[in-house]
């Protein structure tokens, strides 16, 4: 347990935490590795630790990396993103490229990734995905610290692997870097706070408001705001003071519900899928007298008219009158607080 970490392990544990310069960080966790104490008790401390330390290593030295680029006028190693989901395929460099080509139709080029990421777009279910090409496995040190930045930013992940193995090895490289694949949210959010005491809102099942006191004190955390959810654990509680990323994710391949070879094949129902992962729907806008437009808005899904309202402009809410709705080939006059669901064609009548 942290608890029972030497008074200065504690000490020097509360200031990696609180810290947000990532290199102070780095020393300070590399710090408290190397003083605590090794045994049993603090097994799952020390590889959490050797995660975040190998984690923050890869991300500085990108950092370095792009402000010498940026002082010598090279490229920078980052994807835009446009106002549709990015997706990040992910996986050993042969198989996540035979995804990437099948998605975007173009083809891939290693030694391009020295330079910039390779970027395609896959059009599925009248929805223009942005597609980034983000292998883990079977890449240096240098590319893996570039394609860490992009899982970061990414919107979801696309796992491809073409057996056991490969997942296998995937997953460790994910988990390396602190990005873990999980269609739900960490389920403890950490706020560290100048004053306040520490401040618990929610219950979870198996853990206690009094465990994770403990455990804030233990490391010298004395002010704070936690959010508990049902199933909150005191690993989830470590990885959120740690800054492990959290990423949405489909499998593709080898255990997923699509076989790569079939993507081109199965777009609509692979969109559908993207988009139910990420909690999203397609609303089309049909302007009076003419034609649906294409691509759709893209937006969360419980949004009502008016959500979609302000996508298409701002004003047309002060002057809106009713909207006419199409769905399942059925026709309905509809309000601003109307909620809409996927595939819903909306016209708005101001």
């Amino acid at each position: 347990m942290v608890t029972n970490l030497p008074e200065e392990v504690r000490a020097i544990w509360s200031r990696a935490i609180l810290t947000k310069d990532p290199k102070v960080k780095l020393e300070l966790l590399r710090q408290v590795y190397s003083k605590m104490p090794k045994h049993k008790g603090t097994e799952n401390l020390q590889m959490n630790l050797k995660r975040q330390i190998a984690s923050l290593e890869v991300v500085i030295e990108e950092q370095e990396r792009k402000a010498k680029k940026k002082g010598s006028g090279g490229l920078e190693w980052a994807v835009r993103k446009t106002g549709f989901p990015q997706l990040s395929v992910v996986g050993t460099l042969g198989t996540s490229a035979r995804a990437f080509e099948l998605m975007t139709g173009l083809r891939t080029e290693p030694f391009r990734l020295y330079g910039s990421p390779q970027v395609g777009i896959y059009e599925a279910g009248d929805v223009p995905f942005q597609v980034v090409w983000s292998p883990v496995v079977g890449i240096g040190r240098l590319l893996l610290g570039r394609t860490t930045s992009v899982l970061q930013n990414a919107d979801l992940l696309l796992l491809a692997s073409a057996d056991a193995r490969e997942l296998e090895d995937m997953l460790g490289v994910l988990d390396e870097i602190g990005v873990i694949p999980r269609n739900e949210d960490l389920e403890v959010d950490v706020r560290a706070t100048a004053s306040g005491g520490i401040i618990i809102s929610g219950n979870s099942e198996y853990l206690s408001e009094e465990e994770v006191r403990e455990y804030l004190r233990g490391i010298r955390i004395y002010n704070a705001q936690v959010k508990l959810s049902g199933h909150s654990k005191l690993d989830d509680l470590e990885a959120a003071l740690l800054g492990r990323r959290v990423k949405k994710f489909i499998k593709i391949g080898y255990g997923g519900r699509f076989d790569i070879g079939d993507l081109p094949l199965m777009r609509d129902e692979v969109a559908s899928e993207i988009l139910r992962t990420l909690g999203l729907i397609r609303v089309y806008t049909k302007p009076p007298d003419e034609d649906v437009k294409k691509p759709p808005l893209v937006i969360a899904r419980g949004s009502t008219v008016r959500d979609a309202t302000l996508r298409v402009h701002r004003q047309l809410v002060e002057t809106f009158r009713f909207a006419r709705l199409w769905r399942a080939g059925s026709s309905s006059r509809v309000g601003l607080d109307y909620v809409l669901q996927d595939m819903d064609i909306v016209e708005i009548r101001a």
